[in-house]
């Protein structure tokens, strides 16, 4: 025996004391009696599984085997040796383990959801002691053939899982699993359409798992439904797939995965509590994470022509980093040297630059991305490629009215001229927030007023060198229009009742509309009609419900994941009651 294994050996003895040691007790003295592994026998006789069929090598958890076939009497429940008989087999396993040797997967039975060893006592038991997680093991499944209910769901779960692979999800009526695979072959169809694909349906299943379930399943915890309807997770997601085909079918159309989820937790909170502002949570960087998956597979599933889109988006932002690129040569140098040294400057950019467009053409009523076929047809094509003129000329636009000042700024406030991706993105969501508004500010004569006073917090900002006074251009608006909303108001006590009431009003956005309102209907008709529909909305618990749902949707896009800075600002300014009624009636939900 050469060191090493004589090092091995001495280590394996030690370890079997310990794990002998660890079974009795302080002192080494047991005065309980030491219960054994269940028989597999006596199982196979009590549920009458004699029917068996192979699944083939899978990794089980070694907390789910609590049994064996021959040597039950050998181990206590925990797999420590009971005597010596089995000392020396579990040195040299041990001894095989700590050598990396290729020792094979043991052979277990299994009856419902227990496994039982016919073949590897010591491997497993050593595996306890050394903490494995779980065992390689080639299983053989014994079939319960007692009719009762629980056995007739355990033989549904056990072929769902033989056809899907998916072994974690439990339900608790065996009728469930037959519409668990329909929803499954019903995804997997329309996978295969959307990607263009063949997936079977194990691998549709697997996919499934990874992409709906369990993003599903983690924003359901995230906000306690299963606690708090006392039900197991999997019974819930049946109940929120019901959901999601009753929004479908009364809507007319596929409602998506996030937006029916959703609307199920606010649906059971809404029961259990009708406070507006108990909705949703999604707060978590996880669920920020699984939010963002579950609209993207929306996005996916639903629209047609998702696939041409996003091959022309791909397209568009490559032509527009080219085209910024060959831009800024021709500025300054002291711009370039700012952006020197990040690589993927360009791509950055060429995502800022399509946020621009986008919010540019939305206010004209423009799809970017439906490039008319006559227009290619008799346009030449500068540099051969579908780059636009106009696009072109948009990209300059950019530069002049967001790039060129936000660089300035920064150049200025901060000592060193390095690049900042983050802290650039944060202020031009600042510049691009009253860009949003530009149209409704022009209405009102108020434009350059507030753009005025963004400037003047911005030259504050350079020569104090205080970045706070850079952002808040929002919380701006939102205070000089409630001011500018009560002066404006001759019954400014009555409303402010509806508004303890009923909820402050947060958007900037609802004041512009309920100054067109209030002219519209005038003051008497308009407070009337506004404090009649609260009484209304008040005792609605369905309106309530909707409200949230669209809430939740238009907070996550809006906010928590593009970032922090005005995901602070929504949780300050959040929407109240009036908000919703004003959005009602423009048609925003």
């Amino acid at each position: 025996m050469d060191n090493r294994n004589t090092i091995y050996f001495s280590e394996a003895q030690a370890a079997y004391r310990k794990f002998l040691k660890s079974s009795r007790g302080m002192l080494g003295l047991n005065f309980k009696k030491q219960e054994n592994l269940k028989s597999f026998t006596e199982i196979q006789k009590e549920e009458n599984a004699y029917n068996s069929v192979n699944l083939g090598i899978k990794e089980i958890p070694l907390d789910k085997i609590v049994g064996s076939v021959e040597k039950y009497s050998y181990f206590d429940k925990n797999f420590v040796p009971k005597n010596d008989i089995v000392k020396q087999r579990w040195i040299n396993i041990y001894v095989g383990y700590m050598m990396d040797s290729m020792l094979p997967p043991v052979i277990l039975y299994k009856i419902k959801d227990d496994y039982y060893v016919y073949d590897g006592n010591h491997r497993v038991s050593v595996a306890k002691f050394l903490n494995f997680a779980s065992i390689e093991a080639e299983v053989e499944e014994f079939l319960p053939t007692k009719d009762t209910k629980d056995k007739v769901i355990y033989q549904e779960h056990m072929f769902f899982e033989k056809e899907t692979g998916i072994e974690e999800i439990i339900l608790s009526e065996p009728i469930k699993y037959k519409y668990l695979r329909e929803e499954i072959e019903s995804y997997t169809d329309l996978l295969n359409k959307r990607r263009n694909r063949n997936f079977s349906l194990r691998e549709g299943a697997e996919k499934w798992y990874k992409e709906v379930f369990l993003p599903i399943k983690g924003l359901l915890e995230e906000n306690n439904i299963a606690k708090s309807q006392k039900k197991n997770i999997s019974d819930i997601f049946m109940f929120l797939l019901d959901h999601k085909y009753y929004l479908s079918k009364n809507e007319g159309k596929n409602k998506g995965y996030l937006y029916s989820t959703i609307d199920f937790i606010n649906l059971v909170k809404t029961s259990e509590n009708r406070n507006l502002h108990d909705m949703c949570q999604i707060e978590t960087q996880e669920a920020v994470e699984k939010y963002r998956k579950l609209a993207a597979l929306d996005e996916e599933l639903i629209d047609l022509s998702f696939r041409e889109k996003k091959e022309k988006k791909e397209l568009l932002k490559k032509e527009i980093s080219e085209y910024f690129s060959e831009a800024l040569e021709k500025l300054p140098v002291r711009y370039s040297e700012y952006l020197a040294g990040i690589e993927s400057s360009k791509d950055i950019f060429s995502g800022y630059i399509l946020e621009y467009i986008e919010i540019l053409n939305k206010g004209k009523n423009l799809e970017i991305l439906n490039i008319q076929k006559e227009e290619q047809e008799s346009s030449e094509k500068i540099e051969n490629c579908d780059f636009h003129s106009e696009n072109r000329i948009l990209v300059l636009n950019y530069i002049l009215e967001i790039f060129l000042p936000i660089t300035e700024i920064l150049i200025w406030i901060n000592e060193e001229n390095i690049f900042s991706p983050e802290e650039y993105e944060n202020l031009q969501r600042e510049f691009f927030y009253l860009l949003r508004l530009k149209k409704v500010l022009q209405g009102e004569g108020k434009s350059s007023k507030y753009e005025n006073l963004m400037a003047k917090n911005i030259r504050i900002a350079v020569e104090t060198k205080n970045r706070d006074m850079l952002y808040g251009v929002k919380k701006i608006l939102v205070k000089e229009k409630g001011k500018e909303f009560i002066r404006n108001l001759e019954n400014a006590e009555k409303f402010y009742n509806l508004l303890q009431k009923y909820g402050e009003i947060k958007r900037y956005e609802t004041y512009t509309d309920f100054f067109i309102m209030l002219d519209n209907y005038g003051e008497k008709r308009f407070m009337s009609s506004l404090e009649k529909d609260l009484e209304e909305f008040y005792s609605f618990g369905e309106i309530v419900n909707e409200y949230k749902t669209q809430t939740v949707m238009h907070i996550e896009n809006n906010t928590i994941l593009k970032n922090s800075y005005e995901n602070n600002l929504q949780k300050n300014y959040g929407y109240g009651f009036i908000d919703f009624f004003i959005m009602k009636n423009l048609g925003e939900i």
